[in-house]
């Protein structure tokens, strides 16, 4: 694994129209192998959107994506597959498939070569991972939204691609899953991975991330070390409310301060 993902000026409006609501206005940064970044801001600030375009399904209004110092809009299709999977906050499961059979479908499609017996292995072996394997047989619409994030999750770190976009990827999940998608995710970025998840939950965030991403819902953008982004002065900037935060050693908790408006 060893991916790394390069903003250059980049602008980013409302469904990548020219006269959409501007989301981000002018963003520079870089995101490197081991690094795990989590994308903060107000609903409707365009965290979806951003996700969306770097996975290569929408081109920025202006400047450049670049992945391993390339335009994505120069990367074939199946190439661009097998650097970054993109899980998607909403999913649509129209016919019935089991959870493995979802987690293969992903599967044959960077890897067609591969035997059924060995695509079915790899698909099973990340349904374990996420602590789903007891459904691997299930129609995934019978399945609660947790357990149906899971096999998301599933689907998605079971391509292999250096480079995760992860949107609300802690949606539906209770707190012994959320410590689970945490480890899962450190230990991706420790073998050379790059992670990007939007998230909502600050101390989620917190615990999750070495680097964060605010948006502000107005075109802006704070960036860097989360130590430096997840600061009570940014948050309540970007979200309208008092953000105040509880410091211990190399931990910090957030909660709403609604006896000190902003």
């Amino acid at each position: 694994m060893n991916t790394s993902l390069r903003l250059e000026h980049m602008a980013l409006h409302a469904g990548g129209k020219p006269d959409g609501r501007v989301l981000i206005g002018d963003l520079s940064l870089s995101m490197n192998p081991g690094e795990r970044w989590v994308l903060l801001g107000p609903n409707g600030a365009g965290k979806s959107t951003l996700l969306v375009a770097l996975a290569g399904l929408l081109p920025p209004n202006a400047g450049s994506i670049l992945l391993q110092g390339k335009p994505l809009a120069d990367w074939p299709g199946e190439a661009l597959a097998k650097q970054r999977a993109w899980c998607p906050q909403f999913w649509l499961d129209p016919f019935p498939v089991s959870a493995w059979e979802t987690v293969a479908c992903a599967l044959f499609a960077l890897h067609p070569e591969q035997s059924a017996s060995a695509v079915e292995a790899t698909a099973r072996h990340w349904l374990t991972e996420f602590d789903v394997a007891h459904l691997a047989d299930t129609d995934v619409r019978m399945l609660s939204g947790g357990e149906r994030q899971r096999v998301a999750l599933a689907t998605a770190c079971a391509q292999g691609a250096p480079l995760l976009l992860l949107d609300e990827p802690s949606s539906h999940l209770d707190w012994s899953h959320q410590a689970l998608l945490q480890a899962r995710l450190k230990v991706w970025a420790a073998k050379g991975g790059t992670v990007l998840a939007a998230v909502h939950d600050l101390n989620l965030a917190w615990t999750l991330a070495t680097h964060a991403l605010l948006l502000d819902g107005k075109g802006g953008a704070a960036y860097g070390l989360r130590e430096d982004v997840l600061t009570a002065e940014q948050l309540s900037a970007a979200y309208g409310v008092p953000v105040s935060l509880r410091e211990d050693n190399d931990a910090r908790w957030f909660r709403v301060d609604l006896e000190n408006p902003v």
